[in-house]
């Protein structure tokens, strides 16, 4: 009589267990909107900088800087707030990341002229700002690491500046 009352308890347990659930549905009409920005329609040209004669001896990291003259044209942006990443290959100069310029020990700061702050040229960083208030106003210095002595060579360096929204 056990075993008879055990197997009905399980039979009555599986059946519960096993009974599907019927759930009602209901058809909701969704609106999904999605907007994906595109780029912003920029142009960045004009952007070189020539440093003439440099002497070594007065590379002090203010001497010979040189306003980076490059054109920002935007039309129909879908917005002002926008933000600038410029893209090159980099060596740490006493501590400062700055644009290599294949000699070492040398290399090509770049800075904000409103208030002299330096760029930050890592991968992935971006400095927002305004389209409305004009593009950024950069310029470009060079350094040397303490405790290097430069011989003369020529030298140059390069970089993408890429605008983008914010």
């Amino acid at each position: 009589m056990k075993g008879a009352y055990s197997a009905w308890a399980w039979l009555l347990l599986c059946s519960i267990v096993s009974t599907p659930v019927m759930a009602g549905s209901k058809s909701v009409a969704m609106v999904l909107r999605v907007l994906v920005d595109a780029p912003p329609p920029c142009t960045v040209t004009g952007a070189s900088v020539e440093f003439g004669n440099v002497f070594i001896s007065k590379i002090d990291g203010v001497s010979y800087k040189r306003p980076i003259d490059y054109s920002l044209v935007c039309n129909n942006l879908a917005m002002d707030d926008l933000r600038l990443n410029m893209q090159a290959t980099t060596t740490v100069i006493n501590g400062e990341t700055v644009i290599d310029t294949g000699i070492a020990g040398f290399g090509i700061r770049i800075q904000k002229v409103s208030d002299h702050s330096i760029l930050d040229l890592t991968p992935g960083a971006w400095l927002p700002f305004n389209f409305s208030s004009g593009a950024l106003a950069l310029e470009a210095v060079p350094v040397v690491q303490s405790g290097v002595s430069l011989t003369a060579a020529e030298f140059s360096a390069s970089a993408t500046i890429v605008v983008d929204y914010q």
